[in-house]
């Protein structure tokens, strides 16, 4: 056993290091966000007056750049209610920025709704590559044009506030660039968010430099978007399965919110899949899943630290946050949104409880308390510069996914930790149990395979016993239902014998002939009451052989043609596809009763001039051969379909065996299937008559 005062130097240090891993990963996967390092190259020009000058920039070295500075802009001011008309206003602006945010040339503030044109001239190189530029969000409708041309827009931006259509998501726009100098013209409306404008930098490159900046900016979203979901579905699972641990559904709530969040904004993935998904509804889940994320991340360490974090702070955050929610469910988009401070204080307020419960718990020496201590600071310092961004106090990017991720490679290294730690314990405990019970456990093991080797040859005698009875009863039962009548008829005939009731000679042998008949017909029903008993009791020793269905399809045509053929029935026995060599194991003797059965009860059911058609098949999807048997009898009353294999069900519209009426045939025949591991059937044909049918597993 290791000492307490061993312990504490490896868990401290397994703390720090896994901090500094975790540390490591986020700057690794946040790098890529960042704009590339320029080096010694050459600064980045910028608009002056509406004109930006790229004729110098050297495309191949350097890459895309920013089309940042002053544009020329157009302001549409609303209408005086006296007049009732509107005017614009020409004057400049520096992109990128909100309008409220951002003091335009003529001094005038703007406000965030509103409507307004933006106009840049591009001075360049003619371009034989084709260019494009690359558009972020912008709030929250916008229309292109190049060249005075339309070539894309988002939503709908018009000056009447009931005619706007607001939609968000970033946009590639391909274009040709032959002569020296290109126009650009950005119409933009605002009327349903606290911010107009356009809060992130308007990108320009060639067409594979646009394309793979793209490109790298989707897989970093996809990539953190699909670890938080992937994460949170696995945590779901283990609630699945551990219903007690309740901690585990909320941190399931956190990732899954926060991929939600993050498949809604940035790239906009989730809107562009969902494609009949409004730019309102996208913006509802947006802020009710920056709400719920941060009610089921605070929930969760209410649960992990339940001493320090008590139950009455999180009831008030499942409070405040279904009031937030419900606002954001109800409220117009526009004023839900200027209340952002409301949802950025609620997310502040429980993280800073949050970090001072854990602050608590790693001072008690609570087990993880010091790692999840480091991931909600790295979390609670990227929601900060989210606040920042998103206020517009300063230029970032969306850091609270990578936060968050960071939180979960800190919780791995909890769980980790808390298995490791487990494990040792389980280990410990279970070399001393063996030592404690190995002489224990071999006697018990001992004695429990002698009882289950018991119990399974007590079970075996039970089962044949039951079936030996069975048989017994139904026999019984048999012999004192068929063989009543009959032996009926006999003693009538044998007393009018007697009696010289018949007295002519030929009336007498014929007498004689019929009772002889009888007697044939007794000795036949007891054989087959007897085959029936030993069927059902499972008694029958099956001789299987391999037979390929080749063989039972010249064996049936030998048997039965002529004989058809002698009542004017048409006959046919078929192998369907490429069958003709599959094994099938079975009691040929056994199996011939069963088709004799099969065909004579068609034969007697069957007018002169019918057909009896017989198939073999293979159906490869069940490993099975499947044997149908057709007439073109009168067929059987639905009724009567279920019943038709119980041992003497017969009735005048019904089906009966062919040997000899007694009942018995289809009973038997079910039995023989059932023995080979097959089943039987029967269905009424649509075209008339019905249909047998067996299967019967194929020898592998």
């Amino acid at each position: 056993m290791t000492s307490g005062k061993a312990v504490m130097p490896i868990g401290r240090w397994y703390a720090y290091a896994a901090a500094l891993a975790a540390v490591a990963l986020l700057l690794a996967v946040s790098a890529g966000c960042a704009p590339s390092p320029r080096g010694s190259g050459p600064e980045e020009p910028r608009a002056e007056k509406g004109v930006i000058d790229l004729t110098e920039w050297p495309w191949d070295e350097e890459g895309t750049v920013p089309l940042d500075g002053e544009w020329n802009f157009r302001w549409l001011e609303r209408a005086q209610e006296a007049t009732g008309d509107s005017s614009y206003r020409d004057t400049t602006l520096n992109m990128p920025g909100t309008w409220g945010a951002t003091e335009p040339g003529d001094g005038k503030e703007l406000d965030d709704i509103g409507y307004g044109i933006y106009r840049l001239t591009i001075l360049h190189r003619p371009m034989n590559e084709m260019m494009a530029i690359r558009l972020p969000n912008i709030s929250t409708s916008y229309e292109l044009y190049i060249g005075g041309k339309l070539v894309h827009s988002r939503g709908h931006p018009d000056i009447d506030e009931r005619l706007s259509i607001p939609h968000q998501v970033p946009a590639t726009v391909h274009f040709s660039a032959p002569g020296d100098r290109t126009e650009l013209k950005l119409v933009v409306a605002n009327y349903d968010h606290r911010h107009g404008g356009i809060r992130t930098s308007i990108v320009m490159g060639t067409s594979e430099q646009i394309q793979r900046l793209q490109l790298r900016h989707a897989a970093q979203q996809l990539i953190i978007m699909g670890c938080l979901l992937m994460i949170g579905f696995y945590h779901l699972g283990l609630y699945i399965l551990r219903r007690k641990e309740t901690a585990n559904v909320l941190f399931a709530l956190l990732c899954l919110c926060v991929g939600l969040r993050t498949g809604l904004i940035g790239e906009g993935f989730i809107v562009r899949w969902l494609q009949g998904m409004s730019w309102e509804t996208a913006i509802r889940l947006e802020y009710a899943a920056f709400v719920m994320a941060a009610w089921a991340g605070f929930g969760y360490f209410c649960k992990m630290y339940p001493i320090e974090l008590k139950k009455v702070w999180f009831k008030a955050a499942t409070g405040c946050g279904a009031v937030l929610i419900l606002v954001a469910a109800v409220v117009p988009p526009l004023s839900f949104t200027s209340w952002l401070i409301v949802n950025q204080l609620y997310v502040l307020l429980f993280s800073g409880r949050a970090l001072a419960g854990l602050v608590a718990a790693a001072h008690r020496k609570r087990e993880g308390a010091v790692l999840a201590l480091i991931g909600v600071a790295g979390l609670v310092v990227t929601i900060v510069n989210d606040i920042l961004f998103y206020n517009g106090w300063s230029r970032s990017i969306d850091l609270l996914p990578f936060g968050l991720l960071f939180l979960i490679v800190m919780n791995s290294f909890i769980i980790s930790r808390r298995f490791s730690l487990t494990y040792d314990r389980a280990e410990q405990l279970s070399a001393q149990l063996i030592e404690w019970n190995s002489s224990l456990e071999n006697r018990i093991e001992e004695r429990t395979e002698e009882l289950r080797r018991s119990y399974v040859t007590l079970e075996e005698a039970k089962t044949e016993l039951e079936r030996i009875e069975q048989a017994r009863t139904r026999l019984v039962s048999n012999i004192s239902h068929d063989l009543r009548t009959p032996i009926t008829l006999l003693r009538g005939y044998l007393e009018a014998l007697r009696d010289d009731v018949i007295s002519e000679p030929e009336q007498r042998d014929k007498t004689i002939r019929s009772m002889l008949s009888k007697v044939d017909g007794l000795n036949s029903l007891i054989q087959d009451l007897f085959d029936l008993s030993l069927l059902e009791a499972r008694r029958l020793e099956l001789t299987l052989e391999n037979i390929p269905l080749s063989y039972w399809q010249e064996r049936i045509t030998e048997q039965y043609g002529l004989e058809m053929q002698s009542k004017g029935i048409l006959f046919s026995c078929e192998i369907i596809g490429e069958a003709a060599d599959t094994l099938v194991a079975v009691d040929v003797r056994q199996m011939d009763r069963v088709f004799a059965n099969l065909l004579y009860n068609a034969i007697r059911y069957t007018p002169e001039g019918g057909e009896i058609a017989l198939t073999l098949r293979t159906l490869p999807e069940s490993g099975r051969v499947e044997i149908l048997v057709a007439d073109s009898g009168p067929g059987i009353e639905p009724a009567d379909v279920p019943r038709v294999f119980d041992r003497y069900y017969r009735k005048n519209h019904s089906r009966s065996s062919g040997s000899g009426g007694g009942g018995l045939g289809l009973a038997i025949s079910k039995e023989i299937v059932d023995l080979h591991g097959g089943r039987i059937d029967v269905r009424n044909s649509e075209g008339g008559g019905c249909v047998f049918r067996i299967e019967l597993p194929v020898r592998l």
